[in-house]
């Protein structure tokens, strides 16, 4: 049980290793943990290499038996192929990073024809949603009701299955105590399985009359566990743990965030993934400060919202069926 609960949690947390984050937008800032990060350097390398040979080296002169030469044999120089392997990747990946984000921060990168024409084909395959039910806490709750919780739901079940069994065959420490942790997993999905963090925000201080009809009219971009409506008086968003509902008054303008995630498997490097977020800068009417409200997008949704918000906070009329052209600069609010 131990060791089913360890895996569990060291999948949870190897894929976020570093994260390298870039705005582009109105303005731009740059911030880099490389120190934090566990990355593999020359030095580093032939180290781990030094201790696999003298660990292959243990096991075929001193243990000697079968096994241990077939490891030393096998297993040993596939590690090894394997770390140089991993290394060389992350440099090549590294290089073509730096190219990459060099490209989006002068604008380049999504004022290139190749990537103005796949927004120009996304952006007509796949246009704005418009709610799926006539009342907007029904929407909400709809969109929450997600697979992966249920899924997850399920397999936690099954781990407190287990747990129940250990304390059954006499292992009563570990079965409590797998029963309580899994149990408190559990409620946590269950949470967001019905729609917690949207009951919660509708037992807020809310105008939900004014805020319903302006999301049922609204044009909604999805994306994994996040979604942006851009309403007829309100711009309505949600995350996983959070919904929101933004006066276009108070907007002072749209930013572009872009993080590159590096995924890492034992701390030797595997593959990275890049992430895009709407960034809605508002000004706070209490204090007058600014607030940003970041909902995670595809690249061409990021785009979609750009491009739209200025046309929906001035209250221009958009066609239901939005047929686009080539876009040939970034228009910010």
């Amino acid at each position: 049980m131990y060791d089913i609960f360890m895996n569990f949690l060291k999948s949870m947390k190897k894929n976020l290793v570093k994260i390298d984050i870039y705005f582009c937008g109105m303005e731009i800032n740059m911030s880099d943990n490389q120190s934090k990060v566990p990355q593999m350097t020359p030095k580093t390398l032939i180290v781990c290499i030094i201790v696999v040979i003298a660990f292959g080296s243990f096991l075929f002169f001193v243990k000697g038996d079968l096994s241990g030469k077939l490891c030393a044999c096998i297993v040993c120089p596939g590690l090894i192929i394997y770390m140089i392997y991993a290394y060389f990747k992350e440099q090549r990946a590294d290089k073509e990073a730096l190219v990459k984000n060099k490209n989006i921060l002068d604008g380049s990168y999504f004022n290139s024809s190749k990537w103005n024409e796949q927004y120009t084909v996304y952006i007509n395959k796949h246009p704005f949603e418009k709610p799926k039910y006539s009342n907007m806490k029904q929407d909400l709750l709809a969109r929450f009701r997600r697979r992966e919780y249920f899924v997850s739901m399920l397999f936690i079940m099954f781990l407190m299955l287990c747990s129940f069994c250990c304390v059954i065959i006499g292992k009563y420490f570990v079965g409590v105590a797998g029963i309580l942790l899994f149990g408190i997993f559990f409620c946590l999905e269950l949470a967001l399985y019905i729609g917690m963090p949207v009951r919660k925000w509708l037992k807020g201080d809310i105008n939900y009359k004014e805020l319903e009809a302006s999301y049922l009219k609204s044009k909604i971009l999805t994306y994994k566990k996040s979604g942006l409506a851009l309403g007829t008086s309100h711009i309505h968003a949600y995350t996983e743990n959070k919904v929101y509902a933004i006066d276009y008054r108070i907007v002072e303008g749209i930013s572009r965030k872009i993080v590159r995630l590096k995924k890492y498997e034992d701390n030797i490097y595997s593959s990275e993934d890049y992430q895009h977020f709407a960034v809605i800068h508002v000004r706070l009417p209490r204090n007058e400060e600014i607030y940003d409200v970041e909902i995670e997008l595809n690249e061409f949704q990021v785009q979609m919202v750009i491009d739209n918000l200025p046309l929906f906070k001035y209250g221009e009329k958009i066609t239901e069926n939005m047929i686009v052209e080539r876009k040939e600069e970034n228009e910010l609010v």
